[in-house]
């Protein structure tokens, strides 16, 4: 067995990062033009290779635009953003993004979830209620656990509806959010109650195997609108 050896973030990284970070700070707004790479290099202590390549990558995340003859300036991010973006977004937040994201978020879970349940209620085989047996007892064996495990357990559960309804892209958009948003996660649990959590998954389970596709989004939904509401209410 070979252990490979830990290295420290790369200088690329921490250009990403800082830059990053003044943007999504508001120290760099967009329309604000970064100086000439070879003078922005000089400023941070890197190579020009660093600060051409960062930038690069920047503008691919839909931070920056580069604009021939005219230079780069700090783009409109909600814009020209995607996936990458937001990921960046939601660590910048600490896993935990603001009232108005997580609300949007919420309603992609209900855009990618909704269908898998209906999808999975009308056609599933016996082993797939089985592994849905089995994870919804992890669930309930989490349930005294630190508030991140139970978060993964539950998380585990919904993506594996996802992957089950047979849509291959469902699971992997999860993948995607979940490792960036552990923190909403968890608060999600918190809000709606761990044994009420519980009880829905055990309902959600018992709807798809008698193929109630209509009782099991109805239980999932109200458990996204309840928590909606809980955060509106928020001070």
């Amino acid at each position: 067995m070979r252990f490979k050896k830990i290295d420290a973030p790369s200088i690329k990284e921490l250009f990403l990062t800082q830059i990053q970070e003044m943007i999504l700070s508001g120290e760099l707004k967009p329309g604000d033009a970064l100086p000439p790479e070879r003078e922005l290099a000089d400023v941070m202590g890197v190579s020009k290779t660093i600060v051409h390549d960062g930038i690069r990558e920047l503008t691919r995340m839909g931070f920056l635009l580069v604009t021939p003859r005219k230079g780069v300036c700090v783009a409109d991010y909600a814009s020209t953003g995607n996936l990458d973006t937001l990921l960046a977004i939601i660590r910048f937040k600490g896993g935990m993004p603001d009232k108005k994201m997580l609300v949007d978020l919420l309603d992609v879970r209900l855009y990618l979830e909704c269908p898998a349940l209906e999808a999975l209620a009308r056609s599933h085989s016996s082993e797939d209620i089985q592994k849905l047996e089995e994870l919804q007892e992890a669930v309930k064996r989490a349930l005294t656990a630190d508030s991140e495990t139970f978060a993964s357990a539950l998380f585990l559960y919904r993506k594996t509806v996802a992957a089950l309804s047979g849509n291959c892209i469902s699971p992997l958009i999860m993948n995607a959010f979940f490792t960036g948003s552990i923190t909403a996660w968890a608060d999600y649990c918190e809000s709606i109650g761990r044994e009420d959590t519980y009880a829905v998954l055990a309902q959600t389970t018992e709807y798809l195997r008698d193929g109630d596709a209509e009782s099991a989004v109805r239980v999932f939904t109200e458990c996204i609108q309840r928590y909606k509401k809980e955060l509106t209410e928020r001070v």
